[in-house]
């Protein structure tokens, strides 16, 4: 069949159209995310709002509040990592939680309970025009892994995720044992003073039966934006600290590009991995000579893996 020219310059408009509107929602999803980054006073409330047994009473809510610099730490274009950094109000710095962000991933890591992640892969199909949210925990530890697509719709940027697993959150880890893992929508949205992560959240208990779902939870963490100064204690202790962490992440790439599944022990020892990893980064010299630090972080992270 002839095209004609008529048609066949409609159609490269057309298919030119196209492509500057992928690559102007690309630009604008680049720019939801680096949004998140800076000093945020942050308020975290949880409420359980439905119980689904008729023996289970939902729990009071959970609220706290912090002062967290959240800092862009990579950004190579179709991949972005956020480093959270908690600052304790008498002069110390934590780090906190880390969240790395990347454009059509094609593999997932998802939690299966009980300290267990298994690898997923997608089709290049699947992935299309999504973006992975990577969340690990305070030791750079897998935490739980989600894909979704940003929406721009008049000013409101958002990203909302898929169903995903996810451990137990630090507000039950110490204190619960009747659920094992959570079942979640994430949803994060830019404000004009910050940002906002809302979850939707359902607690499971694994049993012989199957799976048993205990109640529903509401979350949402408010990031509100402050004087940038407020988080330059917290950047001061990024840049003497952040050989030692990169050490620590690429530790852990070579974990998850070896293995096709991980468990990870709950303690060894009495010690978890955080302590481990805490006690290594609170050794000066693994701050500045990180080549004679990177067997003992090898060693510490393998040693409480599982499974291959």
């Amino acid at each position: 069949m002839r095209i004609s020219g008529k048609a066949a310059s409609v159609l490269t408009v057309s298919v030119l159209l196209c492509g500057a509107a992928m690559a102007t929602d690309f630009n604008k999803d680049r720019e939801a995310i680096l949004a998140m980054a800076g000093t945020f006073e942050v308020d975290f409330h949880f409420e359980e709002t439905v119980s689904f047994l008729p023996d289970y009473e939902v729990k009071e809510p959970y609220d706290e509040d912090a002062l967290e610099t959240v800092i862009v730490i990579e950004d190579s274009g179709d991949k972005i990592v956020l480093q959270h950094l908690l600052s304790t109000g008498r002069g110390g710095i934590i780090k906190h939680w880390r969240q790395d962000w990347e454009y059509e991933n094609t593999v997932l890591w998802e939690y299966q309970g009980k300290n267990k992640w298994t690898k997923k892969t997608l089709s290049p199909e699947e992935a299309k025009g999504t973006w992975t949210q990577r969340v690990y925990q305070v030791d750079d530890s897998p935490r739980y892994e989600a894909r979704g697509e940003w929406e721009h719709i008049g000013g409101l940027s958002q990203w909302t995720s898929a169903r995903t697993n996810r451990p137990l959150p630090r507000r039950d880890y110490t204190k619960r044992d009747d659920y094992d893992f959570l079942e979640v929508v994430n949803r994060q949205a830019i404000t004009p003073d910050g940002w906002v992560h809302e979850q939707d959240n359902t607690k499971i208990a694994i049993v012989e039966e199957g799976l048993k779902p205990l109640c529903r939870e509401f979350g949402l963490n408010q990031y509100k934006k402050v004087e940038d100064e407020k988080g330059d204690e917290a950047r001061a202790w990024w840049e003497e600290h952040k050989p030692f962490w990169k050490e620590v992440r690429e530790t852990w790439a070579a974990v998850f590009q070896s293995r096709d599944e991980i468990v990870i022990a709950k303690e060894i020892e009495g010690d978890s991995l955080m302590d481990a990893i805490r006690d290594l980064g609170r050794d000066d010299e693994a701050n500045t000579q990180t080549a004679e630090a990177r067997p003992k972080i090898e060693k510490a992270i393998t040693g409480f893996i599982q499974g291959g």
